[in-house]
């Protein structure tokens, strides 16, 4: 029971031995992995951020758009409508005739406006569409090539410069260029 005492602080000692030795081999690059990792994190989150400033901006946009669109047919419409009343009331003798007319003009103007409304939603339902969609495409390009680079490193010891370069890229693929076209357009 003693020896079986000793063979386990032994391998306990031993153990913390491992674990300071995987410290010092390995603890620095790991914490520059985690600080890399954690700084391409925040990237992805700011890129998150702006891309949804950027569709609320569309939205709001088109939403001020729609109610000057509204505004300016509103104005169309009273403008049509006090037209037609001084008509009808310079011509009395015709009443029947002009209040069909303005009935008229206001059918045409409440189709013309509930088509416009409709067309106007359905381009705002189609953009938010398109913008989520572009967004979730960057989004898994830049998870795809992330894991691209995480798994090309798995096994490989890298360099700051290597790490650097490999991060360059993955920027510039979800920017849509690649670093050696960049760098060959700055040589030139």
């Amino acid at each position: 029971m003693g020896n079986e005492n000793k063979t386990k602080d032994n391998d306990l000692s031993q153990l913390g031995n491992v674990d300071q030795i995987r410290e010092i081999l390995f603890g620095s690059q790991s914490r520059e992995l985690n600080e890399k990792f954690d700084k391409l994190e925040a990237s992805i989150k700011a890129i998150h951020d702006e891309m949804r400033k950027k569709i609320e901006q569309t939205q709001n946009d088109f939403n001020i758009r729609i109610d000057s669109e509204l505004e300016a047919l509103s104005r169309k419409m009273k403008n049509i409508v006090t037209q037609q009343q001084d008509e009808f009331s310079d011509v009395r003798d015709s009443a029947l005739k002009q209040e069909k007319r303005l009935q008229n003009s206001m059918d045409i103007m409440e189709e013309e406006l509930n088509a416009k409304r409709e067309q106007l939603h359905k381009q705002q339902i189609e953009n938010n569409a398109a913008l989520r969609s572009e967004m979730d495409t960057l989004k898994d390009e830049l998870l795809n090539t992330l894991n691209e680079k995480i798994s090309d490193m798995s096994g490989i010891k890298l360099s700051r410069d290597d790490a650097a370069e490999i991060l360059m890229e993955a920027a510039m693929a979800m920017k849509g260029t690649q670093i050696k076209e960049q760098l060959a357009m700055t040589q030139e």
